[in-house]
């Protein structure tokens, strides 16, 4: 098992500490970057630092981000040349308010520096709202299918009664809606994708086919997000019968899927998401087990999807808390890290190392949880990852509350 020795996390510092990791990259078309918790300083850096030295040493040319497909668009015509303001698109076309870090805007503003492409992988709103994905798909059909944006405007209007900014809100708001409601926006859904590819050809005729291909895909996470919503309401009004399923996951596996057969072949993605999506095993809890985005790519992927979770020793992360005086329901907040537990990934491997876990891959034993913001997940380590990194020290962002 090789180890190697993190020297720094400052994404502008020499890469030499990282050329061990070249060897294991070789094979890769996607590597993906993880973090226990968002909004966490040294984590952006490292993951920038990681896509540098993956950039510049080892041919990837793009970055895909645990964030909303649609919007994530504009960033990436952004970062290839064109206009706009980046605090403007860090703030509104990066979901899940991850943008706003000053970390991610020195993370866009060298991607752009380079002519790196940027992806969300992400459905729709920050899972709160299908509403930016719709208006993608209607700005497709204004000018090629009148009856076919009308179907957009009805579906619009009924989807306004429960969109929101923020998740809790609007999924309450969801799960409040009356059934033949719920059932009305589905359906809407179900028509709508049945338009698109009943009518490919045409039209792919009409606009070209990337175009198309772009507007199809939106609507097709939109749909994704619906179910997600719609298993949300009949968790929380007692269907126990209703099947869980991890559609966001699925959608975000489906994008990388879509990246790999839309971009020139020689594409080679470097995916940053929480350590909890990019895992190669199902996440499993008590209750239930769902396969993750990265249980989707290990197997279509094989080994040419490498997983690197990123852990920390110490320091202080960010956690949620009820807030019912925030717009969204929940606070954002400091929490202070406590020593590693025995069996974690934390305990089992020395602060500011990279350490390669495939070679353990089968073998018995092993840790059997990593951090989660300021507790454990349960996961077999060796299998669900790849490589884990464990910085020795986080701090949140600016955009953590104390």
């Amino acid at each position: 098992m090789e180890t190697i020795m993190l020297t720094t996390v400052d994404p502008a510092a020499p890469l030499d500490d990282l050329e061990p990791l070249a060897a294991a990259v070789r094979r890769a078309r996607v590597v993906a970057i993880g973090e226990n918790a968002h909004m966490v300083r040294e984590f952006y850096r490292f993951r920038h630092r990681l896509l540098r030295f993956l950039a510049e040493r080892c041919g990837f040319t793009a970055f895909a981000m645990e964030s909303g497909f649609s919007e994530g668009l504009a960033v990436d015509a952004w970062t290839r040349g064109g206009p706009g303001e980046l605090d403007t698109l860090a703030r509104d076309h990066i979901t899940y308010t991850m943008g706003r870090c000053p970390e991610m805007r020195e993370h866009l503003t060298w991607m752009r520096a380079g002519g790196l492409r940027f992806f969300g992988v992400d459905v729709p709103g920050s899972t709160a709202s299908p509403l930016s994905a719709l208006d993608g798909v209607q700005r497709y059909l204004a000018a090629l299918d009148a009856d076919g944006a009308a179907l957009v405007d009805r579906l619009r209007a009924d989807v306004l009664q429960f969109a929101s900014e923020h998740a809790l809100r609007s999924h309450a708001a969801y799960a409040a809606l009356e059934p033949a409601l719920r059932d009305r926006i589905t359906a809407g859904f179900a028509d709508l994708a049945a338009r698109f590819d009943a009518l490919e050809v045409d039209y792919a005729d009409a606009s070209g086919p990337a175009a198309y291909r772009v507007a199809r895909h939106e609507l097709r996470l939109a749909v994704l997000l619906d179910q997600a919503l719609r298993s949300y309401a009949a968790r929380i009004g007692g269907d126990t019968a209703h099947p869980k399923v991890a559609a966001r996951d699925r959608g975000m596996a489906e994008t990388i899927g879509w990246l790999l057969d839309t971009l020139p072949p020689d594409t080679r993605i470097v995916l940053g998401a929480h350590n909890s999506h990019i895992q190669r095993t199902p996440v499993r809890t008590p209750a239930f087990a769902l396969s993750a985005m990265g249980h989707h790519l290990a197997h279509r992927l094989g080994e040419e999807y490498l997983t690197i979770a990123v852990t920390a020793t110490a320091g202080t992360t960010s956690s949620h808390r009820a807030d019912p005086d925030s717009p969204s329901g929940v606070a954002i907040a400091a929490a202070p890290l406590d020593p590693p537990v025995d069996g974690s990934a934390e305990a089992a491997y020395a602060p500011s190392t990279l350490t390669d876990l495939r070679p353990l891959r089968g073998e018995p034993g092993g840790p059997d949880r990593i951090r989660i913001m300021n507790v454990y997940q349960e996961a077999p380590i060796t299998a669900a990852y790849d490589f884990v990194a464990n910085l020795p020290h986080i701090t949140t962002t600016e955009q953590v509350t104390a």
